[in-house]
């Protein structure tokens, strides 16, 4: 009778063991096509256009005002020896770079109304 139960909780663990591999299976599966489903919604580009807006928002980064001192908040404050710190910095012109960056990717597209 123990060796029949034994015999029975043996194959349980193994039937179990099977099942959760299976479903491990099925779970990446499922995530792989989510991903693909996903993706298939996404608009197509070559890689030619992906480098072509890639550099031009280099070009509009390297273009922009980062260096300029009005373009930053700062706040100072006393170190604990007595010596000025930098407290915070702020980049104020973010939407300036932002517009900037999508005028610069928009000169690649031909551009049609919907």
């Amino acid at each position: 009778m123990k060796q029949k139960l034994q015999n029975k909780v043996n194959e349980l663990k193994l039937t179990l063991g099977s099942l959760e591999l299976n479903a491990k299976t099925v779970k990446d599966d499922l995530t792989e096509a989510t991903k693909k489903l996903e993706d298939a919604s996404k608009p197509m580009i070559t890689k030619d256009i992906l480098e072509q807006i890639q550099y031009a928002i280099d070009e509009s980064i390297r273009e922009s005002s980062l260096s300029n001192v009005d373009s930053y908040d700062v706040d100072f404050e006393i170190d604990y020896n007595n010596s000025l710190a930098l407290g915070s910095i702020e980049f104020n012109d973010a939407d300036q770079l932002s517009e900037e960056i999508a005028d610069s990717i928009e000169h690649i597209f031909n551009i049609i109304e919907n």
